[in-house]
């Protein structure tokens, strides 16, 4: 995903509160992905971190109220006009009760209020604060109505807080901003609020209580997924048997094991879904055993089996043929190790399951389970082609190219 923040221009503006010094670690790895950085703090801001250290981790002047000028050196100008005009988003964080506050009511009387209200780029914010200050009427109303305005809100988290509280006000971890600033980047209209399902991992079916039978799915490609259409704009349901990287938490996750447990989650999901406005897409990223045992009470002792195991196993279900095409847009997955009948068996699916698009996996040793990166091959009735590269590139491709069979 660090390929997203290349020569993307980020404006942080970072507002008085002890969670200031958590932006020296968000700076740092956004300049890592080969961002470009500015950054301005308020008087308070100043207090908890001395501006050096973030104009050494920026390698740009940071904008506070002694800094300010109008005097272009080598064409560049720190002001709240120069910076606000240059971000291709801006990020407030740590945001204070104060400070939201007066970013509610539109008032710019510092230089980081006023870089903010003349920004025409995305907003984000992520509050910090006292619980008690976080859950006042007048700081939820302030929430909402920038929420209103179009500002993406990061929740604070729960933890200790600086007073000796437990409680929520806590500054978002670094993943969270991160997924907020990579969805202002990549978010699309199309994928605005649309319900998108993604199955991933390998089921699990029990030969007792103790022992299973599964396969070599890691769930990258179906956790890249996931995270990609969030980045999109979509509402992410992902249900799966492995949870490889770590996701948004906008994201909702229902962890499953058997086959049995895989569709009925789908089908409770595909239920409520069917009441929105927007015909959900379902991704079948999950291999999904072909064959189950019947699964034995307790667990088996040698002594009792003898020198060989024996494991009667019957036909399971085809969940995604099962779907009725009006209920969601199908997208089925198909892995093969016999590349010279592998897309004769994805084009097959079209039909058989009644898929708008089949993503064929050839496992090989250059593509093999567990890898960083995939080649897959998309397949529609009218086109066959290829994407490579990171499983989260694969991941938008795939976006991209399902967004135009549907619009079709």
């Amino acid at each position: 995903m660090h390929h997203i923040f290349t020569h993307k221009k980020i404006l942080i503006c970072i507002t008085g509160s002890i969670a200031v010094y958590k932006m020296l670690d968000c700076i740092s790895h956004l300049y890592k992905c080969g961002a470009h950085i500015k950054v301005i703090m308020s008087q308070e801001a100043c207090k908890f971190v001395n501006p050096l250290s973030f104009e050494a981790l920026s390698r740009n002047i940071v904008l506070s109220e002694s800094t300010q000028s109008w005097a272009s050196e080598a064409g560049e100008v720190a002001n709240h006009i120069s910076y606000a005009k240059w971000a291709d988003v801006v990020l407030i964080a740590p945001a204070s009760a104060n400070s939201i506050a007066k970013l509610a009511c539109g008032i710019a009387d510092s230089v980081l209020l006023s870089a903010i209200l003349a920004s025409n780029a995305p907003k984000i914010l992520a509050p910090a604060m006292n619980t008690a200050m976080l859950e006042a009427p007048q700081t939820q109303n302030n929430i909402a109505t920038l929420a209103q305005m179009g500002y993406e809100i990061i929740p604070p988290r729960a933890d200790l807080l600086v007073c000796g509280e437990q409680g929520s006000g806590a500054l978002a971890e670094l993943d969270e901003i991160i997924f907020a600033l990579a969805k202002a980047f990549l978010v699309h209209s199309f994928w605005a609020k649309r319900p998108v399902l993604i199955t991933g991992g390998g089921s699990k079916e029990g030969i007792d209580q103790v022992r299973y039978i599964s396969n070599h799915s890691s769930g990258k490609q179906a956790s890249a997924l996931a995270l990609a259409f969030y980045a999109l704009g979509a509402e992410v349901c992902f249900i799966s048997s492995a949870f490889p990287i770590k996701l948004p938490l906008a994201i909702k996750r229902i962890h499953t094991q058997s086959l049995e447990s895989f569709d009925q989650a789908i089908h409770s999901e595909l239920e409520k879904l069917s009441k929105t406005d927007k015909k959900p897409i379902l991704l079948m990223a999950a291999a999904l055993a072909d064959y189950a045992p019947h699964i034995q009470t307790g667990k088996l002792k040698k002594e009792q089996v003898g020198k060989t195991l024996m494991l009667p196993c019957y036909q399971t279900k085809d969940i995604l043929a099962q779907i009725p095409k009006h209920l969601a847009y199908k997208v089925g997955f198909k892995a093969e190790l016999d590349e010279t009948h592998a897309l004769k068996h994805a084009q097959a699916m079209l039909e058989s399951k009644g898929c708008e698009m089949v993503c064929l996996n050839v496992i090989n040793e250059q593509n093999p389970f567990g890898s960083e990166c995939n080649s897959i091959k998309l397949i529609t009735k009218s086109d066959t082609q290829t994407i490579e590269g990171s499983k989260f590139e694969v991941a938008l491709g795939i976006a991209q190219a399902l967004q135009g069979l549907i619009q079709a």
